[in-house]
């Protein structure tokens, strides 16, 4: 059902885990998907519990962790945070991203 609102493009990498030699996150080969985009600042946690301040909402249906990256709009932000949202019969619809 969410489908129909994600009428917008991401560039996904999603990170891998491992570091470079300049213990920077490594990242998979990048994967468009279909997102909502909509830009608006609010205060979030992310897994380490700081505050931090959100500048976009982003929705989708694709497993987007914390620490990968989404690139819209010619700019790469970083996910922050990541909240699962359940449809009516307990399974994931879709998840929002703090970026």
């Amino acid at each position: 059902m969410i489908e129909a609102y994600l009428n917008q493009t991401a560039v996904w990498y999603r990170a891998t885990g491992d570091m470079n030699e300049y213990a920077e996150p490594v990242y998979a080969d990048s994967v468009n998907i279909s997102v909502r985009w909509e830009g608006k600042r609010r205060l979030v946690r992310d897994k380490e519990g700081q505050e931090i301040v959100s500048e976009a909402e982003v929705l989708c249906i694709d497993a987007v962790q914390e620490g990968d990256l989404l690139e819209y709009d010619g700019r790469k932000w970083t996910v922050i945070t990541v909240s699962p949202v359940p449809d009516l019969d307990g399974t994931e619809n879709h998840r929002e991203v703090a970026v």
